[in-house]
């Protein structure tokens, strides 16, 4: 279903051209640039049948549920198991690679139905990424933390673990030192603002065990474990705070967006909140004085639209009292 924009009144003294804009933005597919992570899945295919196939699509599906909903075990859900058990109607797109391995990618809009049908959380599309910074043991050094374009098993076993947990990772691009993310592990809230602010999941190797702390906004939690009992911390955390209880369904909120200064300004925003992945109807109630109330269809709550703008800047928190000290808007749109 392709997203609406309905205008109920405004002051706008160009709405007709305003009206134009919208229409056109109303019939553009919804961005899915990021889509196509969560939503696609690589796994072997046991033979050329068409059993073999339907087998693998349903592991694909098991594999897309856990990325999309958050869930480690989102796999296990009943409702997850039947539609694994038939996922035909879910895959969009599908090809089989030389090594034996089915690539498969499915219907977001039709995933997203199924995981609301079966009771789970959804994570938007719109996920921090995280600075992993992991120290192992080294022959010639004794320890150093892996880098971009370091290709040892370490790494590629992390990036395995983030795919499957549809977590967004990076790597630093400059050596770092040891020391640093062992203080990070020691006191990682001290020692964050060294880390651009981003999400950190600092990891130390030993004897076969890695130590690891995750630390985002000022809140961290530990582990002790393996190389994917890391990417789990760090993955648990963050559903925590971006697939909340109320993204099990959808709820109509109202808003209002300050900062909107002239027509761009207005199909600006407009454009802003089609492209998040949460937002599934907007309707623009009244414009006046460079406010726009709107009610906004979402998959979760006003607080979960907070937090997910928090993660660009485009829509900052409103001042308690609006423009010449009327009511109080919710955003400040930054163009």
């Amino acid at each position: 279903m392709r997203r609406l924009t309905r205008i109920v009144r405004s002051d706008a003294p160009a709405l007709a051209a305003l009206a134009c804009i919208l229409l056109v933005a109303s019939l553009l597919p919804p961005a899915a640039g990021a889509d196509f992570v969560v939503y696609q899945a690589v796994v072997p295919i046991k033979g050329t049948t068409e059993a073999d196939r339907t087998a693998a699509f349903g592991e694909a599906l098991r594999s897309a549920a856990v990325r999309a909903s958050g869930r480690s075990d989102a796999g296990s859900n009943a409702v997850i198991a039947a539609a694994a058990a038939d996922p035909a109607r879910y895959v969009q797109q599908y090809s089989t690679t030389p090594d034996r391995f089915l690539k498969v990618g499915f219907d977001a809009r039709a995933m997203d139905q199924l995981l609301q049908q079966a009771g789970l959380p959804l994570w938007p599309l719109e996920r921090p990424v995280t600075e992993v910074l992991l120290v192992v043991p080294t022959v010639a050094s004794g320890a150093r933390a892996i880098v971009d374009g370091d290709r040892v098993p370490e790494r590629a076993e992390v990036e395995r673990a983030a795919q499957a947990r549809g977590l967004p990772i990076a790597w630093p691009q400059a050596n770092v030192d040891a020391s640093r993310v062992r203080a990070l592990l020691a006191d990682g809230d001290a020692a964050q603002p060294a880390t651009s602010g981003r999400p950190v999941l600092a990891g130390v190797g030993s004897g076969g065990s890695v130590s690891w702390r995750f630390s985002q906004l000022g809140q961290s939690a530990r582990a002790e474990g393996s190389l994917q009992d890391g990417v789990g911390l760090a993955a648990d955390a963050l559903a925590a705070r971006y697939a909340p209880p109320s993204t099990r369904g959808t709820s109509r909120i109202e808003v209002r967006v300050g900062g909107i200064a002239d027509v761009r300004a207005y199909a600006g925003l407009l454009e802003y909140l089609k492209s998040l992945s949460l937002v599934r109807s907007i309707a623009v109630e009244e414009v006046s004085g460079g406010v726009v109330k709107l009610e906004l269809g979402v998959r979760g709550d006003l607080e979960l639209v907070r937090r997910i703008v928090a993660l660009d800047g485009r829509l900052q928190p409103g001042p308690d009292a609006g423009p010449d000290g009327g009511p109080s808007v919710d955003f400040s749109y930054q163009p």
